[in-house]
């Protein structure tokens, strides 16, 4: 369970587009894509020391890159994800991209745990940053009894969450460098100011998200497994599943499937009753063929 390795810096505006440049840079030059640990990484990137390191975690936890030992050398490479990514929408101006961003990172148990957390086993509608401390202390003891986390990590990491997902309130210009692009999905408002401000989830309304990134959710989740067929209290409940990394209610989900069914005929999911249960039957097709279909129409 790793804590605290954004080094307090939460995603910043342009940061992961950097990160994905310097790794198709190096490439595009025959040199193993070594930046994150290279000397000079900080001239090159353009950040501090400290802010490198937090970018080398942030393009593994958002599912963008992954590193792999080359040659002896620790390197990091686009996934098949972050290759769409950078194809298509490399500076992450679509909404798509950054509810897919989203969504690997807080299905990232082996690198962001609180966000793997918060999203798929904390739900209240309102909280505070205490209460969510208090909460993510218990978790991590029923967990990982024999793991002993400072309480100072975990307080790092719930106020790096929310900044990953709330406006910047010292923004003064249309284009805050400092603010992370994941505020702009509306996730995360907060109710009122003051060091104890509450904060609330805010529910997916529909035409807020295109049926494709549910698609996509529904078929990564099953993508390990050869059963084609879910069932609707899964999709609701069951941690990584789109009810949860999406918050999404049984109603704007069956808004979404019904929007889906309408636009994207080739790629129905069908409701199907089986043994007096809701089952939801997938189409037979690549999470990575559906982000293709979207990027490309």
């Amino acid at each position: 369970m790793p804590f605290a390795k954004h080094e307090t810096f939460h995603i910043r505006e342009g940061w992961l587009s950097k990160g994905m440049t310097a790794i198709k840079g190096a490439e595009e030059k025959g040199e193993l894509p070594t930046i994150f640990l290279d000397k000079d990484a900080p001239e090159k990137l353009g950040i501090g020391r400290n802010m490198v390191r937090s970018l080398r975690f942030w393009m593994q936890a958002t599912g963008l890159a992954e590193e792999r030992l080359e040659d002896r050398k620790r390197t990091q490479r686009l996934t098949s994800f972050g290759e769409q990514v950078w194809a298509h929408d490399r500076y992450l101006e679509d909404d798509v991209t950054l509810w897919l961003i989203h969504y690997h990172l807080v299905c990232s148990q082996t690198q962001a745990t609180t966000w793997y957390w918060f999203f798929n086993h904390f739900s209240p509608v309102t909280f505070d940053e205490n209460e969510c401390l208090d909460a993510l202390g218990q978790w991590v003891i029923i967990m990982q009894p024999e793991q002993k986390v400072a309480e100072s990590s975990q307080k790092k990491d719930v106020d790096c969450l929310l900044r990953t997902y709330l406006p910047d309130e010292r923004r003064h210009t249309p284009e805050n460098l400092m603010e992370s692009p994941l505020a702009r999905l509306g996730i995360l408002a907060k109710l009122n100011d003051g060091p104890k401000g509450r904060y609330r989830w805010e529910r997916l309304l529909p035409g807020h998200l295109d049926p494709l990134v549910l698609l996509y959710v529904l078929l990564d989740r099953q993508a390990h497994s050869e059963i084609t067929q879910v069932s609707l209290g899964q999709v609701l409940r069951e941690p990584m599943n789109a009810g949860r990394v999406l918050n999404l209610t049984t109603v704007v989900l069956t808004d979404l499937l019904a929007e889906l069914n309408r636009d994207y005929p080739d790629l129905q999911v069908q409701f199907v009753r089986t043994a007096g249960l809701d089952q939801l039957s997938l189409p037979e097709v690549a999470p990575h063929d559906v982000l293709t279909h979207y990027y490309t129409r």
